[in-house]
This record gives C-alpha cells, sequence and structure tokens, in this order.
C-alpha cells in the first residue's frame, strides 16, 4: 500500500501539468486583439458611426456570408442589414488569434440567434492593423458553416 501512494502521487502531478501546459495562455497582444473583436462585433451590430470613424480602416473590405460585398462606407450605409444585425444575438467559439507584426488574423464561428432560435451559423476571419498604436478593424470575411439552419434572406437594400 506504501509503494502505491508514491505512484498514486506522481500520476496526479503529472496530470496536472498536463492540464497546465494544455491551456492555452495569450500573448497581451492577444489579448489586446480579442478585445478588439469583442469590440468590433459590438459595434458593428450596433452600426456605431463612431466606432466605423475611429476603428475602421479606410480601406475596410467586407466579404459577406450571403455574397455581398461591401467597404467602410457602403457597410455604414447599409442600414437595412445593419436593422437586421441589430436583432440577433450572437454567441462565438473557436477563435484562435495570430500576430504578424502590426497585422492580426482572428478566426472563429458564431451563430446569431432571433428570438431564442438560432438562425445561422457562420466561419469567419476578421483582419485587424495596428494604427498608431490602436487595432484598427480592416477586414472580414464570412462563410456560412456547414452545419447552419437555412439562413433566413438578408433585405435588400
Amino acid at each position: 500500500m506504501k509503494q502505491a501512494r508514491p505512484f498514486t502521487i506522481a500520476v496526479v502531478l503529472c496530470a496536472i501539468a498536463q492540464i497546465g501546459f494544455a491551456q492555452k495562455s495569450m500573448t497581451e497582444t492577444q489579448k489586446d486583439l480579442h478585445a478588439a473583436v469583442t469590440t468590433m462585433f459590438a459595434k458593428v451590430v450596433q452600426h456605431d458611426p463612431s466606432y466605423f470613424k475611429n476603428y475602421v480602416t479606410n480601406d475596410f473590405f467586407s466579404i459577406n456570408a450571403d455574397g455581398v460585398t461591401a467597404d467602410k462606407a457602403e457597410t455604414l450605409a447599409d442600414s437595412a442589414r445593419g436593422k437586421m444585425l441589430a436583432a440577433c444575438t450572437y454567441k462565438s467559439f473557436d477563435e484562435n488569434i495570430r500576430v504578424y507584426g502590426t497585422t492580426g488574423i482572428v478566426t472563429g464561428r458564431t451563430q446569431a440567434f432571433m428570438n431564442g432560435a438560432m438562425i445561422v451559423e457562420f466561419l469567419h476571419t476578421a483582419i485587424f492593423v495596428n494604427q498608431n498604436g490602436k487595432w484598427m478593424y480592416a477586414g472580414w470575411q464570412g462563410t456560412i458553416s456547414k452545419n447552419s439552419p437555412p439562413p433566413p434572406p438578408m433585405p435588400a437594400q
């Protein structure tokens, strides 16, 4: 019995070490990018003109999951899409943040809900560039997930 105790302690310590190594720690830059993505989702959904002015690059370009492309001015002017986005709540998963100098690429999966029901799930890539010490939203690409229910039609302009 006494010989089993050191073995048991060793197994427990190994398990704890594995859990510690398996948890992914984020760098300060990745934390800043995570905050930038969180803010982006909140402000774009709100169609916030101040956000677009101060945190979206002038050469911003979006390729949306429904096939619509838009630059910064077109995205901000699309009030019908903005209203539909604002009517939903969102849950994001599988975030992966990569940093290449002053460029951050964030991929993930997001589900949109309306009245408690999931209406669409999409995979996305958001691109950020660090300009003058702040992460600016520079690009978006969305793709409807193979696990998504058929999405509702987007409003026409």
